[in-house]
């Protein structure tokens, strides 16, 4: 897995990131967490509805900071860092749990990202803020991955 690659592109589309870029990337970052709660099921009844809970208060988060309506700001730099250093550890480790090939499918994933960016290789973004899929965007294919 290459995070500077993943860098780059986020480089690419935003040189100099701004208090809002943060809150829309924020809100991205909340919505994939959304979709890994959607993917669950739970293995009771107590665990589902939990799940069901969570999805919805992740949802309503994601769309709220995309949207512009939410905004904070780390207060505590070092803990923030930590906290999303040990969010890329402990998604690699879930992904090695369920027997995923997780560095193949950040590269494939990353590989989709940058088919996001025009003919000049260059982002176009939606009112809210968040990157486009341009007209050369390819969905990423993460079947041999699973």
């Amino acid at each position: 897995m290459s995070i500077e690659a993943i860098a780059l592109w986020h480089k690419r589309a935003r040189p100099e990131p701004t208090f809002e870029d943060f809150n829309v990337q924020l809100g991205c970052h909340f919505e994939e967490i959304t979709e890994m709660l959607i993917a669950l099921e739970g293995e009771d009844g107590k665990s589902s509805n939990k799940l069901s809970d969570v999805r919805l208060a992740m949802m309503t988060l994601a769309e709220g900071f995309k949207a512009g309506h939410y905004k904070a700001f780390p207060i505590q730099r070092v803990e923030f860092l930590d906290s999303l250093a040990d969010q890329v550890v402990t998604a690699v480790g879930v992904a090695h749990c369920d027997k995923m090939k997780m560095v193949d499918a950040v590269d494939e994933v990353n590989s989709s990202n940058w088919s996001k960016f025009d003919s000049n290789g260059q982002p176009t973004f939606t009112e809210q803020g968040k990157i486009k899929k341009g007209p050369n965007y390819r969905q990423p294919n993460l079947e041999n991955f699973v």
